[in-house]
C-alpha cells in the first residue's frame, strides 16, 4: 500500500513539475522575444493587442516582476479563465519564481494532465506562435500595428487593479526609462559590430573578387 501511494505521490509531483515547465516556456519565449526591444517598445505592442492602456499595462508590469513574459501569460490566463487579473497577479506573488502558475491553475481547476490543462496548453502554444509572428513583423516594420494581428482585448471587468500613486508610477517610470537607455545601448553596440563584420565581409569579398580577376587575365594569356 506504501508503494502504491508513493508512485502516486511521486506521478502526481512529475505531473506538476511538466506542468510547470509548460508555464515556464511561454514566459520565457515572450520575454526572448522581448529583450530585444524598449519597454515603450513593447508597451506599444501590448496595447495593441491586448486593448490595454499604458498605465494599466505599467502596472502589471510592476506587479510581475518586471517580466513581459509574466505579464502576457497573467492576461492570458486572466481571459482564459475569467478570473479577475489581480486575482492571478495575488497568486503569483504569493509564490517566488514564477512557481505559482500552477498552483493559480489548480485552484481554477486546471490540473495538470487533465484535458482542460491541455486544452490551455494549446491556447498558450498558438498565442506563442502569434507573439512570435508579431514581433518578427515588428523588427522588420517598428509598425506597433502589426500586434493588431489575433488580437486579444482584454475583458474591461478583468482588469480591477487599485490605482498607482503618483510615487509608484514616477519609479516604474524611472525604471523603464533605465531599462530602455540599456536596451537603447546594446542595439548601438550591436549595430556597430555587425557595421564591422559587414565591412570585413565586403574586404574579403573585393579581395577574393580581384584574386579571381587576375586569375581569369592570367588564363586569357
Amino acid at each position: 500500500m506504501k508503494k502504491l501511494l508513493a508512485t502516486v505521490s511521486m506521478t502526481v509531483i512529475s505531473l506538476m513539475m511538466f506542468a510547470q515547465a509548460d508555464y515556464s516556456l511561454y514566459t520565457r519565449d515572450i520575454r526572448t522575444y522581448t529583450d530585444y526591444y524598449t519597454d515603450d517598445q513593447v508597451i506599444g505592442l501590448y496595447e495593441n493587442q491586448y486593448a490595454l492602456p499604458r498605465n494599466t499595462l505599467l502596472q502589471l508590469f510592476s506587479g510581475f516582476g518586471l517580466d513581459w513574459g509574466n505579464v502576457s501569460l497573467g492576461l492570458e490566463l486572466s481571459n482564459y479563465l475569467g478570473v479577475p487579473v489581480g486575482e492571478i497577479l495575488g497568486i503569483y506573488r504569493e509564490y517566488p519564481e514564477g512557481n505559482g502558475w500552477g498552483v493559480m491553475a489548480q485552484r481554477y481547476g486546471i490540473k495538470p494532465g487533465s484535458p482542460e490543462f491541455h486544452r490551455m496548453k494549446a491556447m498558450m502554444g498558438k498565442r506563442n506562435r502569434n507573439w512570435s509572428n508579431i514581433f518578427d513583423d515588428y523588427g522588420r516594420t517598428r509598425n506597433p500595428s502589426v500586434a493588431r494581428r489575433n488580437r486579444l482585448p482584454v475583458n474591461v471587468g478583468l482588469i480591477r487593479l487599485g490605482s498607482m500613486s503618483p510615487k509608484e508610477m514616477e519609479q516604474i517610470n524611472k525604471e523603464i526609462e533605465k531599462r530602455n537607455k540599456e536596451i537603447n545601448k546594446q542595439e548601438k553596440k550591436m549595430n556597430k559590430e555587425w557595421a564591422k563584420e559587414d565591412k570585413k565581409l565586403h574586404n574579403q569579398n573585393n579581395k577574393a573578387r580581384k584574386a579571381m580577376d587576375k586569375g581569369m587575365k592570367k588564363n586569357d594569356r
